[in-house]
């Protein structure tokens, strides 16, 4: 694929529209499609071709990326009317950036491939800083030719770019990935709301466990946010039971017990019914607040 490629981008959210601008600062020629027209004309400012459709974008383009939040949705983008296949040509590579279930990826492979298109699941580990910054990690199903000519241009989005095999497989690894994911922080927010019940500060709480064995990513990030009460969102609650809602759907398809993951599911699920959908996942914390009738807060500054 040549070094500046002309790139379709298709779903500019909080993660798409900076994914998207960091492939044009990397210099890639870009055309732009969100269903909101403000976020398409937000990008067409700094320089992007505004398009119409899916299907206008892969008219304009060589690669098309896609960043959107639900199985149906990836399905109607690219094998819908006026969808990426409308536009496509033989040649053209497609890298789906969504978290979705491997069944989703396959059939829009198996679609595209069907018309000399290939498809890559390539869903991404990381939040919009990582988006913002070019240090998102990209965990790719797939054709390996298809793979291999598009990694110049992956790595533009992040210096970790995994081959996981075929069809479906990047979306096999992400789901099992945010799985861990929510729970770290369902278990943490858990063992927080006890410390501090059982008498911890918890400014001093959270200085320690930072340098304990059982800290993790997401708890570094999160928890100085909980304890100045900010739960902006970085990664909604709706799209963590979503997501673990498919790795539940997955699990059933090939017969695994997944105990953990289910209540994971129906505890996220208990978070949104508080009202707490659009929220951080972090909020998760909230739902033990609610049964132990506390608050956990502290003069944590927000993390940058």
């Amino acid at each position: 694929m040549t070094e500046r490629a002309r790139i379709g981008f298709i779903g500019l959210g909080v993660m798409g529209g900076r994914m998207a601008a960091t492939l044009a600062r990397a210099g890639h020629t870009l055309a732009v499609h969100d269903v909101d027209p403000a976020k398409t004309d937000a990008l067409a400012a700094a320089g992007a071709a505004a398009c119409a459709s899916a299907r206008d974008v892969a008219q304009q383009s060589e690669i098309v990326f896609s960043s959107l939040p639900l199985p149906a949705t990836v399905r109607s983008v690219y094998l819908g009317p006026d969808g990426v296949l409308e536009g496509a040509r033989p040649g053209m590579v497609c890298v789906d950036t969504s978290t979705v279930d491997p069944e989703t990826s396959r059939a829009v492979s198996a679609a595209t491939a069907a018309r000399g298109v290939q498809y890559l699941d390539a869903p991404v580990s990381g939040g919009f800083r990582e988006a913002e910054t070019g240090a998102l990690v990209l965990i790719v199903g797939g054709d390996r030719a298809a793979f291999d000519r598009v990694r110049d241009v992956l790595a533009a989005l992040g210096p970790s770019v995994h081959y996981a095999g075929a069809s479906g497989a990047g979306s096999v690894v992400k789901l099992v990935n945010n799985v861990m994911s929510m729970g770290n922080v369902l278990v943490a927010a858990e063992a927080f709301v006890l410390g501090v019940k059982a008498g911890m500060e918890p400014e001093r709480l959270l200085e320690i466990l930072r340098t304990s064995a059982g800290r993790s990513f997401h708890f570094e990030r999160r928890f100085p946010n909980i304890l100045a009460r900010n739960f902006a969102p970085g990664f909604t609650v709706d799209l963590a039971r979503k997501d673990l809602g498919l790795a539940v759907d997955m699990a059933r398809s090939h017969d695994v017990p997944v105990p953990a993951t289910s209540l994971l599911h129906q505890l996220y699920n208990a978070c949104a019914a508080l009202g707490e959908g659009q929220s951080d996942f972090a909020a998760i914390i909230k739902l033990f607040e609610s049964w132990t009738r506390m608050e956990v807060k502290g003069a944590e500054a927000p993390c940058a």
